[in-house]
């Protein structure tokens, strides 16, 4: 009895996860900034991401803010409310049958901005699931940092950032399979 408990248990979270409760996969890829890009306070901060045609407002409202880990009260949301309509002008053919839609806002760091490590974080604001992308901010007037640019995608090509929350790490699901499975078989 405690045996078939069990396995019906990890069973059911197994279904769960599958069905994509534990996990949100697709919903939007962030083309720029690439991860660990220099840019300089003064200039501007591109920021692109391709949704599919699969996405809409019903599924994805994103926001897009630059936090610095060190400073909290430095958090700044630089787009409330990002575009993710599929306009005739976004639209991006990807071969194989495949479209998504293009979008970008640029966002002017402050000059006054401290030189350092931040983090953009594009947010699902209906589900709160986020996708980081960490990068350095140097002051203003510095020349190690190379100019940005605003526009059209990074091209980064297999640096895909798809917001595949399930691959980030499977421990919750498996948790909660043992966890599920521990209790059916304590009973």
């Amino acid at each position: 009895m405690r045996t078939s408990t069990a396995i019906l248990s990890a069973l059911f979270v197994l279904v769960a996860y599958l069905s994509g409760s534990y996990a949100q996969e697709g919903l939007f890829n962030v083309t720029s900034p690439e991860p660990n890009s220099p840019y300089t306070a003064g200039q501007k901060l591109p920021l692109i991401y391709e949704i599919p045609s699969t996405t809409t407002e019903n599924n994805l409202q994103l926001s897009i803010s630059l936090v610095n880990p060190a400073n909290a009260t430095a958090n700044v949301i630089m787009v409330s409310n990002a575009d993710v309509s599929h306009g005739f002008s976004n639209q991006k053919d990807l071969g194989n049958n495949v479209t998504v839609y293009e979008h970008q806002a640029n966002y002017d760091i402050p000059t006054t901005t401290t030189a350092g490590a931040y983090q953009v974080i594009f947010t699902n604001t209906l589900t709160g699931y986020n996708t980081t992308v960490p990068i350095t901010i140097a002051e203003a007037g510095s020349p190690s940092a190379k100019p940005s640019s605003t526009g059209g995608s990074s091209g980064g090509g297999d640096k895909s950032m798809w917001d595949t929350g399930a691959a980030s790490s499977n421990a919750p699901v498996l948790f909660t399979v043992f966890a599920a499975v521990a209790v059916a078989l304590s009973m």
